[in-house]
């Protein structure tokens, strides 16, 4: 071998150990320098209802929503809002890891092992595949979704337009007992009886005392109907199919099952729900046994 060719695999051996060196919380972590695609100085991060613990929400990075993930819960520390991020590549899923500071470059041998981070552990499931363009993204002439704005502790959440029959005025709905944690009950609407789910409890936000503002949305679940609880209807909107992106693959669980996608609105993102999906298969028999307690 040459001496310029081993000084190269020097060098690349080298540039493979080096390590970037972030702050979270008052602990200094180190990452791969080879996984960072970009650093994010300022991380604009907007916390989204329903997603799981880890995630904090989505930022917007090169023209698209990317998850943005919060180490702390795999590294035993208080989840927090955070300043700065790293965005990363796992497999086809491109994500920003959300830290207080950014330290610097590092040669990793100098940094103690224990204060590594292996971007692979924060996650339980294989990397995705090689990601494929979402139809919502790529059909630009499709034609633009009409959309049902709710307010949802002080974020708006839509839904389409079709799934809506009617807007009520809250009532207090009888209780039902045996019921899942997130119904509230069931209501009389012109002499049908509807379960009403607590669109917040469904989220796993912490409830809300209603007020002059709250509404009962009757939306179509396979041909039954249900009642919504929000906290306010707040307009309709016409959604072009462009500014509608598929949920980033990263969401799991209850976020997956329910997230129909983000849009852009006024250039902040909302979460569109697939509200024909608020009640899973075994939930439903579970509410409709309680019903017939009742009877």
């Amino acid at each position: 071998m040459s001496a310029a060719a081993a000084l190269d695999q020097a060098t690349s051996a080298a540039a493979d150990r080096r390590v970037l060196v972030v702050r979270i919380g008052d602990e200094c972590f180190a990452l791969p320098a080879a996984d960072a695609e970009e650093v994010l100085d300022v991380a604009r991060v907007t916390p989204l209802h329903g997603l799981p613990p880890h995630v904090a929400g989505v930022c917007r990075h090169r023209d698209r929503w990317i998850p943005a993930v919060d180490a702390a819960p795999a590294l035993g520390l208080p989840p927090a809002p955070r300043a700065s991020a790293v965005v990363l590549r796992r497999g086809g899923l491109v994500y920003a890891l959300t830290v207080d500071a950014l330290v610097g470059l590092r040669d990793g041998d100098a940094v103690e092992p224990a204060s590594h981070i292996d971007p692979d552990s924060l996650f339980r499931a294989e990397p995705p595949a090689v990601p494929q363009e979402s139809p919502m993204t790529t059909q630009t002439a499709a034609p633009p979704l009409a959309v049902v704005l709710l307010r949802v502790q002080g974020e708006d959440v839509g839904v389409d337009i079709a799934s809506v029959h009617e807007v009520l005025a809250y009532r207090a709905p009888a209780a039902v007992p045996h019921a899942p944690d997130f119904v509230e009950g069931i209501v009389h609407v012109r002499g049908a009886v509807l379960p009403v789910v607590d669109l917040r409890r469904r989220l796993g936000l912490p409830p809300a005392e209603p007020d002059a503002d709250t509404r009962i949305v009757v939306v179509d679940l396979d041909g039954d109907r249900v009642g919504v609880v929000v906290d306010a209807v707040t307009e309709v909107v016409r959604i072009p199919a462009a500014d509608v992106a598929e949920p980033p693959r990263l969401f799991r669980g209850l976020a997956a099952e329910l997230l129909l996608g983000i849009a852009s609105i006024a250039g902040r993102p909302v979460l569109l729900l697939r509200i024909d999906r608020i009640l899973a298969a075994e939930e439903r028999l579970q509410l409709l046994g309680a019903q017939l307690d009742t009877e």
